[in-house]
């Protein structure tokens, strides 16, 4: 038996028979199966059979059925009539449609043909499960007349509905485009709008550009007749002040004359003698060498006339004046009047030179100053100042040139000084300078103020409120990038590096200013107005920066001899506004400068470190800028300064951990021992006389415990004292400074620790045995 393949299917013959038998063999099994259906009339069918939600085929049965009917398998399911199946051409014999087409024969009229175009219009408007039915088909038999009720409602609901939303679609419609009408109107007022706007700011421009052409042609008008106004008033000024010399020379030449000419009218009247005749001629006239010789007087004398072929007539000794006589041809009445009137001029002329005298010498030594402030020169440049400005430009305004600049400035101000004048410009343009940080020609301003200072000082001190704020902000230049680097600064706390040298500023001296600072507080020293005026401008915390280790050892030396100026009888330092504030500054200055005696300067990066030289010394001008605040100088009576110093936490604790290292020190025979011992001398006078002003508010035990180390510094540095025999090592302590160790050393240890230190000291015990007392 032959093995059956999978994939084969047997049709049972079908393909062997002929399309004829097929189509009856259809109908036959169509007969069989529906034959009970066969004795029922059949309906006439006025469905539209072209939707397929309408039509449905039974999956099992092949009935068609209408959807909502009932699906009793009693019911009569046939097609219509109009569709039946045909045979495709592949058979050959017939030509005829695929077998699932639809035909439609000549059973529908054209009536329905449009009735069934009409319905599916109609349904296109709902959901695809739907149904509409004409309103004028029958009831078929075996349907439900609820059912159809039921949806011949909904169809009317449904109409209903649509109706409406087809309203709102219309009255949706117009409202879209009365939208849009107004759309496009506010578009093209908008439009409308912005062409005006483009319109106005090209006329504002317009306006505009012609206003600056006409302001700048303005300012070029102006500019040159005030340059030819200046250089007319220079000239103007120049010729007064010859003329101002001539008149003092001719008021000098008429007072001269004066005092001759009162001389020549007390000498009496005499009869001239006759001129000699020389015998030897030289060509020079006669009148010439009697007014060189120096036993002839050119004075025009008063002599009687003489008459030829007459004798002189002798005076006679009888007669107690001699008589005057007149030239002959001369009326001694015109002559009298004239001389009168001669002398009477001449007094006047006199007394108003003399009047005026004072002023002529202000304006010639006004004068003076300017031509030497106007020829002044800055080291190295060899041409005056006004000839480097002329050749300097700020980056902002590079068109104009600093000595322009200046000059306008100096012609626009009238304070009745040249040098405040002057002074006012070079501010001017220092402000700017620093804050374009342009700084070029601050060097050479800071040497005109030093120069102006020289030869005015009630110039520069009556500009202290503006002037000193310009000096601090030229040392802030480089003092802030130093400071920042230092341990005690936010951005460095507890490093220690030097500053970069790519940070500072080469030409800002923060020493020039600071000289210059120093300089104005020595002048401001007499008038006690001027020294508060200076202390009131300047900044506390430009002080405290400045004293800090970090800056330039010749900074802090300048800052501390700055200080000094700054004592006053019941304050130090910058003047504050209120008495808290006051006390808060003065102890933060006493703090920063006890620091300053333990502390080593530090250099800018790549400098070479400080000598221990330049170290004593900033150590002593802090000692002594310290004793300055306790000992008072311009009121000796006044212990503000000490009770500070006694008050303060942690200045006495640290004055004595600097007395022990400078004593220490001393021990290594230094070549700066005479430094060293004398600080180590001040230190303890120092110490003594503010503990012993203030006993109660020094409690110097509590004290020394807040610096590392104290307690035990403090003990060892006075038993050193104490007991030093003033050998080679401690031969520059002085007698005084053993005096006061022993006295502080005696209230300050106990019986024990005294026992302790006479053991130590044997050869002591013999002076000082009241300390185990």
């Amino acid at each position: 038996m032959e093995a059956i393949d999978d994939d084969f299917f047997s049709d049972d013959g079908f393909d062997d028979l002929s399309p004829d038998a097929l189509l009856q063999l259809e109908q036959d099994a169509f007969r069989a199966t529906q034959a009970e259906n066969l004795t029922r009339p059949e309906a006439p069918t006025q469905s539209h059979w072209a939707s397929r939600d309408v039509v449905d085929q039974d999956s099992q049965t092949g009935a068609v059925r209408r959807p909502g009917a009932s699906t009793d398998a009693t019911a009569p399911l046939r097609p219509p009539a109009h569709l039946h199946t045909g045979l495709t051409s592949d058979y050959g014999a017939l030509d005829v449609g695929e077998l699932d087409a639809e035909v439609i024969d000549s059973g529908p009229s054209p009536a329905a043909l449009n009735q069934a175009i009409a319905f599916s219009e109609q349904r296109s408007h709902y959901p695809d499960d739907t149904i509409v039915l004409d309103e004028e088909e029958p009831m078929q038999t075996g349907r439900d007349p609820s059912l159809y009720s039921t949806m011949h409602k909904e169809y009317a609901q449904l109409t209903e509905k649509l109706q409406q939303e087809n309203e709102r679609y219309s009255r949706l419609e117009a409202e879209l485009a009365t939208a849009k009408s107004m759309a496009e109107t506010k578009a093209g007022e908008a439009a409308i709008i912005r062409s005006k706007q483009a319109k106005l700011i090209e006329d504002y421009e317009r306006q505009i550009a012609t206003l600056r052409k006409v302001i700048t042609e303005e300012m070029a008008k102006y500019r040159e007749e005030a340059d030819a106004a200046r250089a007319e008033g220079r000239m103007l000024a120049t010729e007064n002040a010859f003329l101002r010399q001539d008149l003092a020379e001719e008021a000098l030449r008429t007072n001269q004359l004066r005092v001759k000419v009162r001389a020549e009218e007390k000498e009496p009247p005499i009869t001239p003698r006759k001129t000699k005749v020389l015998p030897f001629r030289d060509g020079f006239d006669d009148d010439e060498i009697l007014a060189a010789s120096p036993s002839k007087s050119g004075k025009s004398k008063r002599t009687t006339p003489t008459v030829s072929g007459k004798k002189r007539r002798r005076t006679s000794q009888g007669s107690p004046t001699p008589l005057r006589l007149s030239p002959r041809g001369e009326l001694p009445g015109i002559e009298a009047a004239e001389e009168s009137l001669d002398e009477a001029m001449l007094d006047v002329a006199v007394e108003n030179v003399n009047a005026k005298e004072p002023a002529y010498r202000d304006e010639h030594q006004s004068m003076r100053v300017v031509k030497r402030i106007l020829n002044h020169r800055t080291y190295p440049h060899n041409k005056p100042d006004l000839e480097v400005m002329a050749e300097l430009a700020f980056p902002s305004e590079p068109e104009r040139t600093l000595s322009s600049i200046l000059l306008e400035e100096t012609a626009r101000l009238n304070l009745e000084s040249y040098a405040v004048e002057h002074l006012h410009a070079i501010m001017s343009l220092w402000s700017r300078a620093l804050k374009e940080q342009y700084y070029q020609p601050i060097p050479m301003f800071l040497e005109i103020v030093q120069f102006v200072l020289s030869l005015d000082e009630a110039a520069v001190l009556g500009l202290i409120d503006r002037l000193l704020p310009l000096l601090q902000d030229s040392g802030d230049v480089n003092g802030i990038p130093r400071f920042k680097h230092s341990p005690v600064s936010r951005q460095s706390f507890g490093q220690l590096r030097q500053t970069p040298i790519s940070q500072i500023e080469p030409l800002v001296d923060s020493t020039e200013a600071l000289r210059v600072m120093y300089q104005m507080a020595c002048r401001s020293l007499s008038v006690d107005r001027d020294l508060e005026n200076f202390w009131r401008h300047m900044r506390y915390d430009f002080v405290l920066m400045m004293l800090n280790c970090f800056q330039r050892i010749t900074d802090i030396s300048l800052t501390l001899s700055l200080l000094i100026t700054s004592v006053r009888g019941d304050s130090f330092g910058s003047i504050q506004e209120t008495e808290q504030d006051q006390n808060a500054n003065e102890n933060y200055i006493v703090d920063r400068v006890a620091n300053l005696l333990s502390e080593t300067p530090q250099p800018d990066e790549g400098q070479p470190p400080y000598t221990r030289s330049e170290i004593c010394d900033l150590r002593l001008e802090a000692l002594s800028f310290l004793m300055t605040v306790a000992f008072n100088p311009i009121v000796p009576a006044s212990s503000h300064g000490s009770l500070v110093i006694a008050s303060h936490p942690t200045a006495l604790a640290r004055l004595i951990r600097a007395m022990h290292d400078e004593l220490d020190a001393l021990y290594s025979f230094p070549p700066e021992r005479d430094m060293h011992a004398s600080l180590v001398n001040n230190l303890m006078r120092l110490i003594y006389s503010v503990v012993r002003r203030h006993p109660e508010e020094v409690d110097l035990q509590s004290k020394l415990y807040r610096v590392a180390g104290g307690k035990q510094k403090f003990l060892v540095v006075l038993t050193r004292l104490a007991f030093s025999e003033g050998l080679v090592l401690e031969s520059g302590i002085e007698d005084e400074t053993v005096e006061m160790a022993h006295e502080i050393l005696d209230d300050a240890v106990n019986p024990q620790e005294a026992e302790a230190l006479l053991d130590a000291f044997p050869h002591a015990k013999w002076e000082d045995t009241e300390m185990t007392e």
